[in-house]
């Protein structure tokens, strides 16, 4: 008997991917030697080249608008209490037909350098600006015998009267801490188009506790403060304030324990200054 053996034959390629399925081919041939049947076992190895990694799609660089900006003119300048004390200050004046004034915080190194950056920043985008010293503070004389809010608040009304002098109507009051009183005391006082409490208080007179008695109560009022702002309770304060406030007004909080100004050192300060500005630019629109 003739025994023919089935052999099975692989065939490989170097250069094909090893972990490709074999194809396998069944091919049965007939013998004649004593009806025997052979069956011949093809198994071949489809060659596979490694894919190539798709093109990457380039990304469009965004170029972001540039913000225009405009020419103004700083100037020292300095104005007179109603009592009689002199206050230095510094003005930005700038194009458009909107002024704003900032007032500072108390103790420590705190003075109207804590607001000059941004006031310079926003004199850029055609809001003339006014920084100052309230009495005892920088170059500002001292004195005055009434209580603190009373001689904060106759400090506000000179600064306001004196953008008032330059030709400004519109006024818009932004104060951190008791510059933040010092602006919701003069709201009572000054017909006002925008204010903007930062980790404030309201004012500490009795007759000037319900905010709708403001000169004008439909401005609007933006109120900032930390969600832990580290003074005790300025948190809850600001929110009090809020709730009393009239309509238009705005609640913003960040996270942290920054007072006031302290935002600008933040890790918040871009948004920070955004909050502001975008607030500034819709009283102007």
């Amino acid at each position: 008997m003739l025994i023919v053996c089935a052999w099975v034959l692989v065939l490989t390629s170097l250069g094909a991917c090893t972990s490709a399925a074999p194809v396998v081919e069944t091919v049965e041939i007939a013998s004649a030697v004593e009806d025997t049947q052979e069956v011949e076992v093809i198994v071949t190895v489809a060659a596979t080249s490694t894919p190539e990694p798709p093109t990457p799609t380039p990304i469009p660089t965004i170029t972001p608008t540039p913000v225009p900006t405009v020419e103004f003119i700083t100037e020292t300048v300095s104005f007179t209490t109603e009592d009689e004390i002199n206050l230095e200050g510094t003005l930005f004046l700038s194009e458009g037909d909107t002024a704003v004034v900032f007032a500072h915080m108390a103790g420590g190194d705190n003075d109207q350098q804590n607001w000059i950056p941004f006031a310079e920043q926003i004199a850029r985008r055609g809001f003339t600006s006014l920084t100052f010293n309230f009495r005892c503070y920088g170059n500002s004389e001292c004195g005055g015998r009434d209580s603190g809010s009373i001689l904060i608040s106759r400090d506000m009304g000179a600064a306001i009267k004196f953008l008032h002098t330059q030709g400004f109507e519109r006024v818009v009051c932004i104060g951190a801490s008791m510059g933040g009183r010092g602006c919701v005391n003069a709201a009572f006082e000054n017909e006002l188009v925008g204010l903007v409490i930062v980790s404030g208080t309201g004012s500490s007179d009795p007759e000037r506790k319900n905010l709708d008695d403001f000169a004008s109560p439909d401005m609007p009022i933006l109120f900032i403060v930390s969600e832990d702002d580290h003074i005790a309770d300025r948190t809850l304060s600001m929110t009090r304030l809020y709730e009393s406030a009239p309509e238009p007004k705005t609640f913003k909080t960040f996270p942290g324990i920054a007072h006031g100004t302290e935002l600008f050192d933040s890790k918040y300060k871009q948004e920070f200054r955004k909050t502001l500005m975008d607030f500034l630019e819709e009283i102007r629109s």
